[in-house]
């Protein structure tokens, strides 16, 4: 199981595009402006300024989260990108706790658990994609329009709808029950993605690899291909476009 392959660190833009009022605001927007420019790193440092001058503001925090996630893609240490993943999480956690009413700050908990995941143990693993569902859901309610939170639905559904006969008996474990999954809800909740935002890259070829477990193969030559076609907006849109064209040559 390896929920950020459905998890992109792009999704956490979602949670952490307006910029805030406040002492650090000419600081957030210069951190924007260069993580438009997936300058990770010099944003990251942009944003440590501006909590320097604002420590409890949500949004600077769901900021950083985002950014430590982004550099995860410009390091090849595994033991590096698990530092960043652990340190998103955390920035996370206190935006959440600062203010558990906020879309974005429990949707940058959800991506941010499924990030660490794949540095865990298999049990540990099952865990956080719990954490993962537990807070899309929490920023839906909070939020229905946001089409990242379906997007982070849709591929929990994926994930569990994959998972090998050893690891469903490992989930009841965890989560004291097979939980309900499955490909068709993974479909519903990336056709709602892709409908509330149809030109995100990672909306439109996540739901054709979806159509491609239901073996809707026309459906999914066409979704991937609209995705393929798409500009890369988001830092991890070239990764997402490569699950896209795996997908296809096996269609």
């Amino acid at each position: 199981m390896n929920p950020p392959s459905l998890l992109p660190v792009l999704l956490l833009a979602a949670s952490c595009g307006l910029a805030a009022a406040g002492p650090a605001d000419e600081l957030l927007k210069k951190g924007d402006r260069l993580d438009a420019q997936f300058k990770s790193t010099e944003a990251m440092a942009v944003f440590f300024e501006a909590e320097r001058l604002d420590p409890n503001n949500v949004e600077i925090l769901c900021r950083l989260a985002k950014t430590h996630d982004e550099a995860m893609v410009d390091t090849p240490s595994k033991e590096e990108q698990k530092r960043l993943a652990e340190a998103a999480l955390e920035y996370a956690r206190r935006a959440a706790a600062l203010n558990p009413k906020s879309a974005k700050a429990q949707l940058s908990m959800a991506i941010t658990c499924g990030r660490l995941a794949p540095y865990l143990d298999s049990k540990a693993k099952l865990a956080h994609s719990k954490l993962v569902k537990e807070h899309a859901e929490k920023a839906l309610a909070l939020e229905p329009s946001n089409s990242y939170a379906h997007h982070i639905l849709g591929a929990w559904n994926y994930e569990m709808a994959s998972l090998s006969p050893f690891l469903r008996t490992l989930v009841k474990l965890v989560y004291g029950s097979l939980p309900a999954a499955s490909f068709e809800e993974a479909e519903s909740f990336l056709q709602r993605a892709v409908a509330l935002s149809p030109n995100k890259v990672s909306h439109r070829i996540e739901l054709g690899r979806t159509y491609a477990a239901l073996n809707k193969k026309d459906l999914a030559r066409e979704e991937i291909s609209k995705g393929l076609s798409l500009p890369d907006r988001e830092k991890d849109d070239p990764n997402t476009k490569l699950r896209g064209k795996a997908t296809l040559a096996k269609l």
